[in-house]
């Protein structure tokens, strides 16, 4: 289990606890009436709140007033059943404040522990109030650090899981590249090289054949025939060489799916689909780039799936996953940059999010011959 995990499950197992003791003490009679009232709704407030917090991420605002809530949830509990054991569920809130600036979470910190030492002090002894308001601010201070270090590595995870991404995608373009360059080095040397010396040996043989006489002309024609064909073979090679000249994309994509984790990318297309242009196969890897990143970051999906068919004047990509989807799109840094891509060569690409749960991009790039 990741170690947010476990903090949301300690969160939870805490928040119970705390309340058991003024549970059994309204089940004996010792808390009734509207103390044992606002006690139980403190109590659920808190639980809703914290249970919101850890479901789906939330804006800023809504983030502040959750914790909000909860603290007035956990002193409220302390107050009405004049107990120091809900003061935990504030340990709670502090294990919540590692997105917030840590000026901001001091401050938090400390009106959570002068109102605690203020309600202690109305039911305790102004030492023993002091002190145990002392304790828990010790044990609210280790749940932000242990927080702090959790997301930071946590963030360090995921950063090294999109350098990883990059160089595998840099890596299977670069292999690309480096084939496409060697197969055209290879061309241009057979033609420039093999292809000048063979028309130079078929033109000396078709004078030779004119002067020659005799057995010897036969001769001389026949090597002028072979070389004639040596020759047409050697330009059909230099073509073949010149055509497979393409960017493999879809292997490239496929390296870069095999390098996601905690993601099963699911990869459609044809192995014949090939790119001519180095640009545009680089600006669509990219893009997938791009997506399988948002992907693993945001969607909070378990697979994605992505289509990339060969259509009509150029390449249709399309990918969809299974997460839980957003209700407005909001083109960040990412999803803009994958827009520039698409329009630099020409193309477009829209983005959608499905009714159900779920992402999808459908972009099309247009080969150099059909943007013109």
């Amino acid at each position: 289990m990741r170690p947010d995990r476990w903090l949301t499950v300690a969160g939870f197992g805490t928040w119970l606890v705390s309340g058991l003791p003024t549970v059994l003490a309204m089940v004996d009679g010792r808390l009734q009436g509207w103390a044992a009232i606002v006690w139980a709704i403190a109590f659920v407030a808190f639980g809703l709140a914290f249970g919101l917090m850890c479901a789906t991420p939330h804006g800023w605002l809504v983030r502040i007033g959750l914790l909000l809530v909860q603290s007035i949830a956990g002193l409220t509990m302390v107050a009405v059943a004049s107990d120091v054991f809900p003061a935990a569920t504030l340990v709670v809130v502090a294990g919540q404040l590692d997105d917030v600036s840590s000026r901001l979470a001091a401050f938090w910190l400390a009106v959570q522990t002068v109102a605690l030492a203020i309600i202690l002090d109305s039911i305790a002894p102004a030492v023993v109030a002091l002190t145990i308001a002392g304790s828990f601010a010790g044990f609210q201070i280790f749940a932000l650090t242990t927080a702090w270090l959790t997301a930071r590595e946590r963030r360090a995870r995921e950063e090294l899981a999109v350098a990883n991404r990059e160089l595998h995608a840099t890596r299977a373009l670069l292999a690309e590249t480096s084939r496409v360059e060697e197969r055209l080095r290879i061309s241009r040397d057979l033609h420039d090289s093999l292809g000048h010396h063979l028309t130079a040996l078929s033109l000396r043989l078709d004078v030779a054949s004119r002067l020659a006489a005799g057995t010897a002309a036969e001769h001389v024609t026949q090597a002028h025939a072979l070389t004639r064909l040596l020759l047409s073979d050697v330009r059909d090679v230099v073509g073949r060489l010149r055509d497979s000249g393409r960017v493999d994309l879809v292997n490239a994509i496929r390296e870069l799916a095999s390098a996601a984790h905690g993601l099963s990318v699911h990869v459609h297309a044809s192995d014949a689909l090939e790119i001519a242009d180095a640009a545009r196969a680089h600006a669509l890897l990219r893009s997938v780039q791009e997506i399988i990143t948002n992907t693993t970051k945001h969607a909070q999906a378990r697979n994605l799936w992505i289509d990339v068919d060969a259509r009509p004047g150029g390449v249709a990509l399309h990918a969809r996953d299974d997460g839980r989807g957003t209700p407005a799109i909001r083109e960040g840094h990412g999803l803009t940059g994958m827009r520039e891509r698409f329009e630099e060569h020409a193309g477009h690409v829209r983005f959608q999010a499905v009714e159900n749960g779920g992402f999808e991009v459908h972009g099309f790039m247009p080969t150099p011959q059909a943007a013109s």
